[in-house]
Order: structure tokens, then sequence, then C-alpha cells
């Protein structure tokens, strides 16, 4: 790796960061609610954060298009840290959830940017053993981030779960400090009316399943995209570029990831909540069994870039959706009466075409695109994989909120999420096999 090693340990830092946030937070958030009060604020702390840093990803991949990708990564980190520092001092709940927002804004380009990265300076080949470590990072921090809160709770205090951000921060400020980029960036012109148009609807969507009465939160979200969608037909450089659009590899591949992320990627949030209540095991089994799909997905990212040499796009993607529905049938079929090790096998197996998936996914839609838009080409796929999974999420909520018992409940889960994975195999054979320079190597 040479030149770029202290590169690659600044982007591992960069996603340690972000994975021990999301997992650290849900062990300290009831102290946290203990300790400042106004429970009805509860739910803002996690979701001014993922609006925040939802609506920002394609921003940053815009920015990073013109000004290049170190410097957009080193304040989207500089921002994360610093939020995290006023999240630590905060004393009120008015106040954490502000400065959860600014933690946002920074975790908003802290992966999509790492991605793009990782994009410029590897073969295809190498970038699915760097994404299967990424993966595992995740994996790992699903375990320790929750102890880590458990710790900092109980012996010294929740503020801890931010100030541990601080020197991790700075070592990845480090680490990308020897890093120059090769590339040239063309500063252009920035359409903020699309950009604010575009956030403002987003956001408004994204509130919609986070309130009890969604409906007047969707319709003005979606009258903000028809206004977005006519402004940006007057605008000569859209913030998001017509040729996206056009691209037929990228417009699919994109598309085909949307309706993944809606189906099975957001089961894992309801099958600890099944285990503990519909077979009452304890919460260590329950999140043990999670590790089954972290497992499986390095296995499936590991070998992606090499795969997608020697088989193209297009075979991977029709496998991957193959595998998901098939696996999703099995726990559609049988997750009333399945043992626990069986369920931790098809889990696996789930989790291998998640992790070829998604490699596969963020390679495509770097190698399908010109160079000059390549950055707004990863974080909008990036950006659509948090709204599918948002959504699914919400909906998923939704059927096992109106079933009732938790067991019928999660069975309609997967019944939703098996007809969506179905649609996603239609899909695959829709995305072309190759690009221009993947045919060449």
């Amino acid at each position: 790796m040479g030149k770029n090693r202290y590169v690659f340990w600044g982007l591992v830092i960069t996603t340690l960061i972000s994975a021990l946030d999301a997992n650290i937070m849900q062990t300290a958030s009831p102290t946290i609610v203990k300790q400042l009060g106004k429970m009805e604020l509860f739910a803002w702390i996690f979701a001014v954060y993922m609006l925040a840093s939802t609506v920002t990803v394609p921003l940053y991949g815009k920015l990073a298009d013109m000004y290049g990708r170190k410097k957009l990564l080193m304040i989207a980190v500089g921002l994360f840290t610093f939020g995290s520092i006023l999240c630590g001092l905060a004393n009120s709940m008015v106040m954490l959830i502000i400065y959860r927002g600014v933690q946002g804004l920074g975790a908003g380009g802290m992966i999509p940017l790492s991605m793009i990265i990782v994009g410029d300076l590897f073969t295809i080949e190498k970038r699915g053993k760097i994404q299967a470590v990424f993966s595992s990072i995740w994996a790992l921090s699903s375990i320790i981030g929750p102890v880590m809160g458990s710790f900092f709770v109980e012996t010294l205090t929740w503020r801890w779960i931010f100030f541990i951000n601080i020197p991790i921060g700075i070592a990845t400020l480090l680490c990308l400090l020897p890093y120059k980029e090769q590339m040239e960036f063309k500063k252009t012109y920035i359409d903020f009316k699309g950009f604010f148009l575009f956030g403002f609807s987003i956001s408004l969507l994204l509130l919609a399943t986070n309130v009890s009465d969604p409906l007047w939160y969707v319709i003005a979200g979606c009258v903000g995209f028809i206004l977005f969608a006519i402004v940006e037909k007057k605008e000569t450089q859209p913030f998001l570029p017509v040729s996206l659009f056009k691209n037929k590899g990228i417009l699919m591949t994109n598309l085909f990831m949307l309706v993944y992320c809606l189906s099975f990627f957001g089961t894992s949030n309801f099958i600890p909540l099944y285990l503990q209540q519909g077979k009452h095991m304890s919460i260590y089994q329950s999140g043990l069994i999670l590790l089954s799909t972290a497992v499986g997905w390095m296995f499936g990212s590991t070998p992606a870039g090499k795969w997608i040499i020697r088989y193209g796009y297009k075979k991977l993607f029709i496998i991957g959706s193959f595998i998901t529905a098939i696996s999703g049938f099995g726990l559609y079929l049988f997750i009333k009466d399945i043992s626990y090790m069986n369920l931790f096998i098809i889990l696996t197996i789930q989790g291998v075409a998640f992790g070829l998936l998604f490699a596969v996914g963020t390679i495509a839609s770097q190698e399908f695109a010109e160079s000059n838009i390549k950055g707004i080409s990863t974080s909008l796929q990036m950006f659509l994989r948090n709204i599918g999974t948002s959504v699914g999420v919400t909906v998923m909520g939704v059927i096992i909120n109106h079933t009732p018992n938790i067991t019928n409940g999660i069975q309609n889960v997967f019944l939703y999420a098996l007809i969506l994975s179905i649609f996603t195999v239609f899909l695959s054979f829709l995305i072309p096999s190759k690009t221009r320079e993947t045919s060449q190597t």
C-alpha cells in the first residue's frame, strides 16, 4: 500500500468514529434523558442527527468534485469532532439536540468521502477487500460500542461517549495530512437553490417517519420535490447533474440499491426484538445473532473486486439479489419455529449477499461515472441507501405495531421485505455488465 498507508488508516479511523457513535448512543441515551430531562424530546437526539447527516451527503459529493476529497473530509471530521465537544458540554436537552445537529453535519461527509477516496486511490480488486475491513469495523463496534457506553455511564459520565471522539478525530486528521491528491478539481457554480429545495423536501419526508401525524409532512415534502424538479430544469448546472440520470449504469444501480435497502437491510433492527419478546431470549443472545450478518458481509465483500473483473456487474447483482430473496423466503416460512443456530446460518447467508451487493454497488457507482462526477455519484448512492433504510425501517415498525403479537409481526415484516427483494431480482437484469474501464482491465 506504500504511501497510501497513512491515508488508509485515516479512513479506517473515520469509519471507526462513525460506527462507534451509531452504537454507543443507544446504551447511554436513557441516562442522558434522566439527567437532562425533557423525555418528550428524546427521539430528537437521533432524528436531528439522521436529518443532518443524510441531507448533506449529496452536497459533500458535489463539493468533493470541485475542491478535492481531502479538504472536505478534514472539514467533515473537524466539524464532527467539534460537535462532539459541544455535545459533551451540553447542559440541557435542547442544547444537546442542537449540538447533535452539528455532529450530523460532519458525519454526513465522513463515510461518503472515505469511499470516494478509496475509489480514487485503489484498484477495483483492492476495493472489495478494503470495504470488508470497513464492514468488520462496523461489526466490532456493534459489540464494543454498547460495552463502552455502559462503561462510561457507570464508571465516568455519559459525557465521555462524546469526548472519546476528540483523540480519535485528531488521529484521523494527522493521518490525512500527508495525503496529496493527484487529480485536478474544477471549481464550478453550485446550485444552492436546488440544494436547499432538495434538502428541505428530504428533511420533511424524513421527519414524517418520526412524528405521530406525518400526512402534512409528506404532502409538503412532495410539493418541495415538484418545485425542485421545476427549478432544476431551468438550471444550466443543476445540483444533481443530468448526466447522472442519463447514464443507465448509474440510474439502474442507484434504483436497485434504493429498493434493496427498503427490503431486508432494515430487518436486523427487529430480529433482536423478536428473539427477546417472541422467543424470550436474553439481551446477550439476541444481540449476538447480528454477528451472523457481519460475518457473512465480510465473506461477501472481500472478493467482490476480483469477481467484478471476472464476471461483470450484472451477474453479481443477479446472484446477490437471488441469495437475498431465497434466504428471505426461508426466514418468512420458518421464522416461527426456527432454531437459533439455523437462524444464525440463514442470516449469515443473507449477510454474504449484503456484503457482495454493497461492495459491488459502491464500486459500480464510481466506475460508471466520469471522473468529474465520481464524487456526487458515490455520495448519491449512499444517500439513497440511507433513505431506503430509514423508510424501510419505518414501514417495518408500522407493520409490527399494527400486528397483535411480535411473532406474526416479524413474519409480516419478512413478507414485506420478500416482495421487495423479488422486485430487486428483476431490477438486477437491467444493470449493465461492464464499464469501459473494467472491459479493458
